[in-house]
């Protein structure tokens, strides 16, 4: 019997820049940008206030995305660099990634233009959420390696991890379309739906209709349809609270990676400090109130909750679609799947999760990551989207074991 994944809503045009250390510094003595000025939290209006943003959050070794007041300075940031477009949106690449190991899928995009239709595999059923109007919102992703020194007046500091950040104001995102109407019907069969989250809208108004809307779509589900919400990190933080909240009794299964969760707990903790990321779980696990949660970072991937020994298969096909594409990047094959899992374990990785086992017992389902380090040339955008992918076949079924 042919299995159904159906997936909404997000869908855009990513500019995926080429990063240029050179550019990265002439941009820092253009602006003026001092090493007192980088911080985390701050509000985003104009250019400037972008790089700022971007390069506070590269020296934190942290993720990040952001919204500045006009659509012209992100196409200004992004003009500064040489780029590659892509489809981007967590529900569009993790359709994309599974298209790639032969499973269809059914997506309700939030936009159409000719990129998306141009970039869209023809084996995956697209319902467009818009009408192409003639214009192009891009999300523009600047990507970073680890061990990247950048120098420019007061400014000097060597990047911890492999990052990205991402600027945009793309209409289409900032007001969601959800189309219970055309889109219902096509999910009335689904084994698994993947839920997207909202963190770029920044109305509150906007977001009480989206959450309504995926509710009464969420209706035409069957019950044996296992929902995944891959969750991210708000620009409107209280924003993030009000969909756990509003569309808890939907989710089956809320998942999130290491930056998120830590944004959740409001600290930073070292992902393989068994006591800290302990208590990181137990307590997102019980505040969320959703029955199971996964949540998946660069040493391992991990589910907690009422079955999260059902969760094994989705966290192993998870986290081989991101090492995959972290190591290959977008051309995928199910020979580059199937090599990724003869790959060897991190040996942290492999301790840290005999060490929580121990201290958590059944209450966790834990994987280590693969060995990655040997990698020249990774692939930085999109692995939790491709890991949400990967996770959806494994989940199929979940409510009858």
């Amino acid at each position: 019997m042919t299995r159904k994944i159906a997936m909404g809503f997000h869908t855009c045009v990513d500019y995926e820049l080429i990063w240029n250390t050179e550019t990265v510094e002439k941009v820092i003595e253009e602006f003026g940008i001092r090493e007192d000025e980088l911080r985390l939290e701050m509000a985003v209006h104009t250019e400037r206030d972008a790089w700022v943003f971007c390069l506070a959050h590269l020296r934190a070794g942290v993720g990040g995305e952001m919204v500045p007041d006009e659509s012209q300075y992100v196409l200004d940031f992004a003009n500064r660099f040489e780029c590659n477009v892509t489809l981007g949106g967590t529900p569009t690449r993790a359709a994309i990634v599974l298209d790639k190991l032969g499973v269809d899928t059914v997506l309700q995009t939030s936009c159409w233009n000719p990129h998306v239709e141009r970039l869209l595999p023809p084996h995956i059923t697209a319902i467009p959420g818009t009408e192409d109007d003639g214009m192009i919102y891009p999300h523009v992703v600047l990507t970073c390696g680890k061990g990247v020194r950048i120098h420019a007046g007061d400014i000097d500091f060597v990047t911890p991890r492999e990052n990205r950040m991402m600027i945009s104001r793309d209409i289409t995102s900032l007001d969601m379309p959800i189309l219970p109407e055309t889109f219902g019907p096509a999910i009335q069969d689904a084994d698994a739906f993947l839920l997207g989250c909202f963190s770029e809208i920044l109305d509150r108004k906007i977001l009480d209709r989206c959450i309504r809307k995926t509710r009464e779509l969420l209706e035409h589900l069957p019950e044996k349809a296992v929902v995944m919400y891959e969750d991210g990190c708000y620009i409107m933080k209280p924003f993030r609270y009000a969909v756990h909240e509003h569309l808890r009794p939907y989710i089956d299964v809320i998942s999130m990676n290491e930056d998120e969760m830590q944004e959740y707990i409001g600290e930073k903790i070292d992902i393989l400090d068994v006591r800290a990321v302990t208590g990181a779980i137990q307590r997102v696990y019980e505040s969320i109130d959703i029955p199971n949660i996964i949540i998946h970072s660069a040493k391992w991937a991990l589910a907690y909750g009422e079955q999260p020994q059902l969760l094994h298969e989705a966290l192993r096909g998870g986290a081989t679609m991101a090492s995959t594409r972290f190591r290959i990047g977008d051309d995928i094959t199910p020979e580059n799947y199937e090599q990724t899992t003869q790959l060897p374990d991190r040996q942290d990785s492999t301790l840290f999760c005999k060490a929580i086992r121990e201290a958590m017992g059944d209450r966790i389902c834990i994987i280590p990551s693969k060995d990655m380090t040997y990698v020249e040339h990774p692939t930085v955008v999109g692995l939790g989207d491709s890991f949400a992918g990967g996770c959806l076949p494994g989940l199929i079924g979940l409510k009858d074991r």
